[in-house]
């Protein structure tokens, strides 16, 4: 075998030797080309069938899903520097949800199953711990349902029970919301979160609990009973009511002139002040009571001088009857109370101007004056008032805005295709270089001759006796040879059926 095997590199070694210097750099390019394309091709094309698992992970989390995903023999890359991981596109959903089964999913915590295993001797104060920890990851995989909302912290500060405490501080709550890309959270749905931190913490306000997103910025509504409170909220109120009427009157003139054609501000002045009035109004007079006093009786007359002998009255002499009678009634004067409670919030005056790109006649201004006094509610009597005109929009600015997207996304756009036909040009020219050159080295190797095993036995018989033909010396020389040697005659024999084959 060995004698077989050594001409086949003397064979390659003196074909080195006789290439010339620019074959043989050909030769180390296509090679060199040929590797890599067999190793950055695959790992190239495995990449595309590769979607992120889970990004913007720290490190720790990181390390911890890695040594599941090993667990798992999931194959899996590293991307974005460590923060993202790739798995094959078929098996990111399956992934996900084993690792939710393992409790191995980034950034999660354990909730009220921190209790299911309770060791025995747990003092209060890790009692108290670990049913913060419960009550903070429960709140945050109910904040995760939200939508708009990525990823979210709640952090709770809850006063220790004692029974020796008579005033106990009051508990709150801070919740740090990471939202998705481009989305922003409705007022309602702050008012939600705050709604449902502080019902499920006893004793907790809802003006005890702050909602701020990964920005800094401060998402909870101020709080009710100052008057910097009240004045925002007003403001707020006011504002939202003109951007609504204003949306309305744009979408009607969107519809009639054409998306952009028309600039349409509202100002609204709302009276907030609280006002009772109570008004009597008389109804005429109702007896409530009434005293009659009647008095009878008869006077009697005196006759005579003043003295013991005066007094006798004389039979025959009489005195007067009388009769007197006092009526006393008590008169109740009927009224009617109406009592008006203004509620703050009413709308005092509103005035509306509308500015129409173009130069409209008056009849055409006159219906737009119309139609949009109609779809404000235009009241004469609170002095509203809607001015509409026309003036040719400048949209230079836009325009240049415009173009200067256009061309940034066509140049993205390019810039990706350039990337991807680069990469693709690149292993195809590289793969199939190397596959030339390889194909054209190896039919000139079958193109050489090859008698390996008689050139080293001929240089006896040769001196020997004076050449004879080409091929009666070739005759003898293998006849010789197979005389001689048997078994490395049949074992050359073999390597070259093998090599026809």
């Amino acid at each position: 075998m060995a004698l077989a095997t050594k001409p086949v590199w003397e064979r390659w070694r003196n074909r080195w030797a006789s290439f010339t210097p620019a074959q043989r750099v050909a030769v180390v390019v296509a090679g060199v080309a040929l590797v890599a394309c067999c190793v950055f091709l695959p790992l190239y094309l495995a990449q595309l069938n590769y979607a992120p698992l889970f990004r913007g992970l720290r490190p720790e989390d990181a390390g911890a899903v890695v040594q599941k995903l090993e667990e798992m023999k999931v194959p899996y890359r590293m991307a974005d520097g460590g923060t993202a991981i790739l798995v094959p596109k078929d098996q990111v959903y399956k992934v996900r949800a084993e690792l939710a089964a393992k409790g191995a999913l980034p950034g999660a915590g354990k909730g009220f199953e921190l209790f299911d295993k309770t060791r025995l001797g747990i003092t209060d104060f890790e009692e108290q711990v670990n049913y913060q920890r419960a009550l903070q990851e429960e709140l945050r995989r109910t904040i995760l349902q939200f939508d708009g909302v990525e990823d979210a912290r709640v952090h709770l500060v809850l006063p220790p029970r004692s029974p020796f405490v008579t005033e106990k501080p009051k508990p709150s709550a801070s919740v740090v919301l990471k939202l998705k890309p481009l989305e922003k959270l409705k007022p309602e749905q702050v008012e939600g979160i705050v709604a449902l931190v502080s019902g499920a913490v006893q004793g907790l306000k809802p003006e005890d609990v702050r909602v701020i997103d990964t920005r800094g910025e401060v998402l909870t509504p101020p709080a009710q009973g100052g008057e910097v409170g009240a004045i925002r909220n007003q403001q707020e109120l006011v504002l939202a009511f003109e951007r609504e009427l204003e949306r309305r009157v744009r979408n009607l003139l969107d519809q009639i002139l054409g998306p952009g054609k028309a600039a349409v501000m509202v100002n609204a002045d709302f009276d907030f002040s609280r006002q009772e009035v109570v008004t009597v109004l008389p109804q005429g007079q109702v007896p409530v009571s009434e005293r009659t006093l009647t008095e009878q009786g008869a006077a009697q007359t005196a006759q005579g001088t003043a003295g013991i002998a005066s007094q006798y009255v004389a039979p025959g002499a009489g005195g007067q009857n009388y009769s007197k009678q006092e009526t006393t009634r008590n008169y109740q004067v009927g009224e009617e109370r109406r009592k008006v409670i203004e509620v703050p919030g009413r709308l005092r005056r509103l005035t509306a101007s509308v500015v129409v790109d173009g130069n409209l006649d008056p009849v055409t201004m006159q219906k737009i004056q119309n139609l949009v006094a109609g779809a404000l509610g235009y009241n004469p009597q609170r002095g509203d008032q809607i001015t509409v005109d026309s003036f040719a929009f400048d949209r230079t600015y836009q325009r240049q805005m415009e173009a200067e997207m256009a061309k940034a996304e066509a140049k993205a756009r390019q810039e990706a295709a350039k990337r991807r036909l680069y990469t693709l040009i690149g292993a195809g020219a590289g793969g199939l270089l190397g596959l030339v050159l390889l194909l054209v080295l190896l039919r000139r190797l079958r193109r050489a001759p090859e008698a390996p095993a008689v050139e080293e036995v001929v240089p006896v018989a040769v001196t020997a006796v004076p050449p004879p033909p080409p091929t009666d010396q070739k005759f003898a020389q293998v006849k010789e040879l197979t005389e001689k040697r048997p078994e490395e005659v049949a074992e050359i024999i073999k390597v070259w059926l093998r090599s026809e084959e």
